[in-house]
């Protein structure tokens, strides 16, 4: 699977082409507005996937632009909300104790709140790890910002041996592409080519999240998160409108579902 996700990319006529137009998005993200066109494309490449298409990456002319941002807009709402989240959780506790050792001489009572802190950071960035692929994608298949804290799901795919280890590949993937980023920054050449390394591994962690999400999910659910080859942002998202608790298919393919 990591392979396929290094790969994934490369396939096409025109590779060269779409990794070049992602990778100067990539870099445009400084100015904010392409970063979340970038974040847009990473969604379809996911929904391709999921719909089993993994062939044929996302065409950057085949897509509507406007509907890629908005759809990286909602994106960030999402993480933005897991982000707060976990802030709190591993914020609280110290401020806190920091609180309580306030005004005192007892140091001891300011280190223990730290330490609780530190280790509640370590257990909140883990869970982010392996909650938020899962998150990101039942967004992508139910095309819904609330789909990514559908709690049935969540728990289900969450602890599911196939997703944990498409997650564990992602981290892998993630791991090489610092690596090779290390290395290109050596020669100025290699730091000009930094965005579109950034392009090919990001699209390789969401295709390993896609594929592990949608094995996971039919082994759960006994059916796929998508139908049939996924559709492309320009003619509107497909989605399932499927209720994982209650096995309901509401056929929800009416536009964003916020």
């Amino acid at each position: 699977m990591i392979e396929d996700g290094l790969r994934y990319q490369t396939q096409g006529d025109d590779w060269l082409e779409r990794v070049l137009i992602g990778g100067v998005v990539g870099f445009l993200g400084v100015f904010v507005i392409p970063a979340f066109t970038f974040s847009g494309y990473m969604l379809e490449v996911m929904r391709r996937v999921m719909g089993g298409d993994r062939k044929n990456p996302p065409e950057w002319s085949d897509l509507d632009l406007v509907e890629l941002t908005v759809d990286g807009l909602r994106y960030v709402v999402l993480t933005l909300v897991y982000g707060l989240a976990f802030t709190l959780v591993a914020g609280l506790p110290v401020f806190v104790f920091l609180l309580g050792g306030y005004g005192t001489d007892s140091g001891i009572l300011v280190g223990f709140g730290l330490l609780i802190g530190g280790l509640l950071y370590l257990v909140g960035l883990l869970a982010l790890a392996v909650v938020l692929p899962v998150a990101t994608a039942n967004f992508v298949a139910e095309d819904s910002i609330s789909a990514g804290f559908d709690t049935t799901v969540l728990r289900d795919v969450v602890a599911n041996g196939t997703m944990l280890k498409a997650i564990v590949f992602s981290v892998v993937i993630n791991v090489v592409v610092q690596v090779v980023g290390s290395v290109l920054l050596f020669t100025l050449l290699g730091i000009l080519l930094l965005p579109f390394v950034g392009f090919v591994g990001q699209s390789a962690v969401m295709y390993v999240w896609a594929r592990g999400f949608a094995d996971a999910y039919e082994e759960e659910y006994g059916r796929p998160p998508l139908d049939g080859p996924a559709t492309s942002v320009e003619g509107g998202v497909g989605t399932t409108g499927f209720d994982a608790e209650t096995g309901v298919d509401t056929d929800a393919d009416e536009g964003h579902r916020y």
